[in-house]
């Protein structure tokens, strides 16, 4: 059975990309393949100093992402998560939304280079 092996975001702004993550998660960027076949604009996201996934530019003329796949991110404090999210200058697409049971919630926000993202928690909200 197939598993995820890689993840990679592209948006036409990695700086504004590199900025808000990495004052929201921590995350560092390493440039990565600039003197290789592929010579792309390309940055190894790392986490603790372990690689996680891609950052691509993508064309400036690109449309802003509809489609595709939307990586979810596990969150212990969901809210707190959000409201830096709307700090950082992000938007909050979808608040907190339950899924049935009473382990399943998720929420979903845009960054400033109009990258969607879901953020997943299996703790309960503020009562």
């Amino acid at each position: 059975m197939p598993g995820i092996v890689w993840w990679e975001i592209e948006t036409p702004d990695p700086d504004g990309f590199q900025r808000f993550h990495g004052a929201l998660w921590g995350w560092t960027f390493e440039p990565a393949f600039a003197n290789t076949a592929l010579g792309a604009d390309y940055w190894i996201i790392q986490q603790d100093q372990h690689g996680i996934g891609g950052l691509q530019r993508a064309s400036a003329s690109a449309p802003r992402p509809s489609v595709g796949t939307r990586v979810y991110l596990e969150m212990d404090d969901l809210e707190t998560t959000l409201d830096r999210i709307a700090e950082l200058g992000g938007d909050v697409e979808r608040a907190r939304t339950a899924l049935g049971g009473d382990d399943r919630w998720f929420a979903t926000f845009r960054d400033p280079t109009g990258v969607s993202i879901g953020l997943w928690t299996g703790n309960p909200g503020p009562t």
